[in-house]
């Protein structure tokens, strides 16, 4: 075997070159091989190698205020292709967000007290506003998961990360990527989320066969 053009990024498996490829590697792998291999354990396809994506995030994670093995960039930044199941395997491209997760029980707990604080509900009465909460009360917490898009102007750590997703946004390789995070309880449910969604868009791909 030739390993003269092998780096750091091939110490798993390699990326898929196309989406059938993609399709193929997802219909092959359980679902928990595959969130290892693909998501959790590998170096994200918007990254040239390991060292720029330790660097970006220890950079990310100083201004954040939490480890940097506790970020974890998903989505189609990670893996080229998007899994979620509607958005119909959509190709990262010059207009995508970086989805960034980022496991720390701390600032889950944070955001977890302020969702059920009684002034948030006040707060929070608009209809649309409401959803949000809803989607959290009936799922996201329950699930280990805080969805900071919408609220973390609000969190009591929101003004720090704020300024933190900015200045990752001025640095390669996601300058003038708007970057989204969610926050977990422990890397089982960071997992677990990833684990469902897989199963989910395996279960679509075997479904149009």
């Amino acid at each position: 075997m030739n390993t003269s053009n092998i780096n750091d990024k091939e110490a798993l498996p390699r990326a898929p070159q196309s989406l059938d490829e993609f399709k193929d590697i997802l219909l092959e792998s359980s679902a928990e091989d595959y969130v290892s291999n693909y998501i959790l354990e590998r170096v994200p396809w918007i990254f040239n190698s390991r060292g720029q994506y330790n660097k970006w995030k220890r950079k990310v994670a100083e201004n954040l205020d939490v480890d940097p093995f506790s970020i974890v960039v998903v989505g189609s930044s990670c893996t080229e292709y998007s899994l979620s199941p509607s958005k119909d395997f959509s190709r990262f491209s010059t207009g995508s967000d970086i989805d960034m997760a980022v496991v720390s029980p701390d600032h889950f707990n944070q955001a977890w007290k302020w969702l059920r604080s009684p002034e948030t509900k006040i707060k929070f009465a608009e209809n649309s506003k409401k959803i949000m909460l809803r989607s959290h009360e009936e799922g996201l917490v329950f699930n280990g998961t805080i969805a900071t898009n919408r609220i973390l102007s609000h969190l009591p750590y929101g003004a720090r990360w704020s300024r933190g997703l900015r200045i990752a946004s001025n640095t390669e390789p996601t300058i003038g990527r708007s970057i989204k995070t969610r926050v977990y309880k422990d890397y089982e449910a960071l997992r677990e989320y990833h684990e469902k969604n897989v199963m989910d868009i395996k279960d679509k791909l075997l479904q149009e066969q």
